[in-house]
């Protein structure tokens, strides 16, 4: 929130905002802070977006699929019954199509969160550069 106020020219000590219930800060300085949501809202967010890009069908289809929103998106991957996802953003440099945020996943998310193993992690990555590379997507990975 510390940027926002900057971004728009507003002092600390002039403006005072109201964060959404529940939400907390932490001021880390005098013109930073650390947001806290609430896990119950980020939960909800998830599932609104899994609705969007109806996560539900992906599951009957072992895979990379890729969804789109706006300069970001995820890319899922399907194995079985397990899902994944892998956030991306679009490049701004004509070298790249998309740079992927590969070295945030950690879990599965579906059916339940599960941590992945070195070699789950292994294997996607390399399954991931050969199906990029097959939908003519460069990536910076």
């Amino acid at each position: 929130m510390g940027f926002l106020k900057r971004l728009f020219g507003q002092k600390e000590s002039s403006h005072k905002y109201k964060l959404p219930e529940g939400w907390t800060e932490t001021k880390i300085s005098d013109d930073n802070f650390i947001t806290h949501i609430p896990q119950e809202q980020l939960d909800k967010w998830k599932v609104e977006k899994w609705r969007k890009d109806k996560v539900n069908d992906l599951l009957n289809d072992d895979g990379f699929h890729i969804k789109q929103d706006f300069r970001a998106g995820t890319i899922y991957f399907v194995d079985k019954v397990k899902l994944c996802e892998i956030y991306y953003e679009l490049s701004g440099v004509s070298q790249f199509d998309i740079l992927v945020f590969f070295d945030n996943l950690e879990e599965w998310s579906l059916p339940s969160k599960i941590k992945m193993t070195e070699l789950e992690m292994k294997e996607i990555r390399e399954k991931l550069i050969i199906w990029l590379s097959k939908e003519n997507i460069k990536s910076d990975l």
